[in-house]
């Protein structure tokens, strides 16, 4: 397989830099008596270990591995599922889902610290530090940017964040007044209080950024807890070289907690975390991370799409040279829909839906699938797996191939091979793109393509990305390609985008059906039931036949792993996932003394 010019160049660069990079340090012998160490990337810079500051991927990840959170998902369950964490069993929730009682472990402790100065007892983590977590979260001083979790749901929180905007700093007088809508009942029992009904509640307390924190830890600390994590999560923090690597031990006081499913039938009966050290480096070209994993310096590497081509031969398989050394080639449909939608503030579109078909079927995705190196996986409907709702045996009539089939159905919307009646031309739709880069114009050609095959002309519009939201939020468009990337594993985080009163915001085509509306308003209080669950896909089945998108596709991620890492499991939204991962030291140690340089031309063979 024949590499670009431009490919072959950065791939000689990063090798150089990958290897001074794993001599260094990754692998060194160091490591060797340290018993289960992991080296990976961290792939970002991390900003910060303050789970209230932790906005961008990387600090989110790298705040879970020092800090415990209320909930988790399950680690191999699919659909995706809340269970209990620092919790001893799933909160109870009131009838009119409004009230969360909840009732935390018993061994439970922040890591030893010098802030605390009275032993075990002050290390126990209790309700109030719970709370103490929530309301920094919602202190105005603190400009946390995740608010929005808290935002006008929980009683009282929006005026406590007022209140806070006039105290000083390190004044934490209103923490201890609280708020109506958090309340502790003893030291390991805690009341949640929302404003309205919200069976989604609880997702938000599996995000790192709902982490708990210690408050003695905060006010000892200020403002440096962010460089000096004091969490009770599964490992602890052993040195941070900014801009280069984070190592990371487990944490011998981390509650108790097997993984029954691990790999290894020893490692079912070891009390989590898995591994003893973690050496994350920040390492800021992909390539060079994926290069420095395959002289072994690192055990994991989410492989840059940029460079698929250079490890995936014709036959969409690993080259020789990496299946040789047994490394893993995982792709993973990432929690995203991408779609072209259709304006419904526009009539021509609107009142159509014989045209909004026809142009479905003449959309060809996968010669998208193709053009795009097999990075997209054709999608069926608004939905991507690992949701309750998720039927994989559905098929989106709308989303095959068939110009027959659409250019009768151009004839049924009264524009018979295409020709607008109106003018005696071909009917002429703007395509608008976020981007003016040679992707975005292959992407424009390949729309003048396929509607060409139905008669309709493509007047494409590559805009820069504030000019493409404006033109969205003001509907000044006709279609537009964009994608919904998941916030939580549920399906009304996807059908919200076809919900009546979203329009404008994240329902970007103002589709408006008082059918849908009626589903969508029944299921918004509705907890996780087989009624909902039905419900979910008569949704998903009645808005595919109305066709207020094109149901293109799901992106791919790829992963590659050693085959000595262990119990790794593509998830989306396992933030704690590195207390499961396990690495088999010994036949790393053997397999790396076979290991060579890989050469450019082993890649092209």
């Amino acid at each position: 397989m024949k590499l670009a010019d431009g490919i072959k160049i950065r791939i000689f660069a990063a090798l150089a830099a990958a290897v001074v990079l794993a001599l260094s340090g990754s692998g060194c012998s160091e490591d060797e008596d340290a018993g289960r160490v992991m080296h990976l990337s961290a792939g970002g810079r991390v900003k910060t270990m303050d789970p209230a500051l932790a906005a961008d991927l990387a600090s989110r990840n790298i705040v879970a591995a020092f800090y415990d959170t209320l909930l988790q998902y399950d680690y191999t369950a699919r659909p995706y599922k809340l269970t209990p964490s620092m919790l001893e069993s799933m909160p109870l929730v009131s009838s009119d889902l409004r009230t969360f009682t909840f009732k935390l472990r018993s061994d439970l402790l922040f890591q030893d610290d010098a802030c605390f100065k009275d032993g075990v007892k002050c290390r126990r983590v209790t309700a109030h530090d719970v709370i103490f977590s929530f309301l920094r979260i919602a202190d105005a001083r603190l400009y946390s940017p995740v608010f929005w979790m808290f935002r006008g749901k929980i009683k009282g929180i929006d005026d406590f964040r007022e209140a806070t905007s006039l105290l000083k700093p390190g004044d934490y007088s209103l923490y201890e007044k609280g708020i109506p809508g958090l309340r502790v009942i003893d030291d390991r029992t805690f009341v949640i209080q929302l404003n309205d009904p919200d069976p989604r509640f609880l997702f938000s307390l599996a995000i790192p950024y709902s982490s708990i924190v210690s408050g003695q830890a905060v006010k000892f600390y200020g403002e440096a807890i962010a460089g000096h994590p004091v969490g009770s999560g599964p490992f602890r923090l052993d040195k941070w070289i900014r801009d280069y690597r984070i190592t990371l031990s487990r944490n011998p006081d981390y509650r108790t907690e097997l993984f029954l499913r691990a790999e290894s039938p020893a490692d079912r009966t070891r009390t989590l975390p898995l591994l003893d050290k973690i050496v994350c480096y920040q390492i800021k070209q992909p390539i060079s991370a994926w290069l420095m994993f395959l002289q072994g310096g690192l055990d994991m590497s989410a492989l840059d799409k940029d460079n698929l081509d250079a490890v995936i031969g014709e036959d969409r398989q690993l080259v020789p040279a990496l299946a040789k050394r047994d490394i893993k080639l995982l792709p993973v449909p990432s929690f995203e829909i991408r779609y072209v939608g259709f304006n419904f503030t526009d009539p021509q579109l609107a009142e159509n839906l014989n045209l909004r078909k026809a142009i479905s079927l003449a959309y060809d995705t996968k010669a998208r699938v193709k053009h795009f190196n097999y990075q997209l996986l054709p999608a069926q409907g608004p939905v991507p797996p690992g949701v309750d709702g998720y039927d994989s045996d559905f098929k989106n009539t709308y989303c095959s191939y068939d110009l027959e089939k659409a250019k009768e159905l151009m004839r049924l919307a009264g524009y018979p091979g295409g020709i607008d009646p109106k003018t005696g031309e071909p009917l002429t739709l703007t395509f608008d793109l976020s981007g003016n880069t040679a992707v975005y114009r292959q992407l424009a050609e390949l729309m003048e393509r396929d509607m060409k095959q139905i008669g309709i002309r493509i007047t494409p519009s590559l805009n820069s990305q504030p000019r493409f939201f404006q033109k969205l939020r003001q509907g000044k468009f006709q279609l537009f390609l964009l994608s919904w990337v998941g916030d939580y594993p549920d399906a009304e985080n996807f059908l919200q985008l076809f919900y009546g009163k979203n329009a404008g915001s994240c329902n970007r085509v103002f589709f408006r059906d008082p059918v849908f509306d009626s589903m969508f308003e029944k299921i918004i209080p509705m907890p996780e039931s087989a009624e909902r669950t039905v419900l979910y896909k008569k949704m998903i089945e009645y808005v595919a036949g109305q066709c207020p998108w094109i149901f293109e596709s799901i992106p791919m991620t790829f992963q590659l792993n050693h085959s000595w890492l262990e119990n790794y499991q593509p998830h989306d939204f396992a933030f704690n996932q590195w207390k499961y991962l396990s690495i088999d030291t010994a036949k790393r140690t053997e397999m790396k003394k076979s290991f060579r340089p890989i050469e450019l031309k082993d890649l092209r063979q």
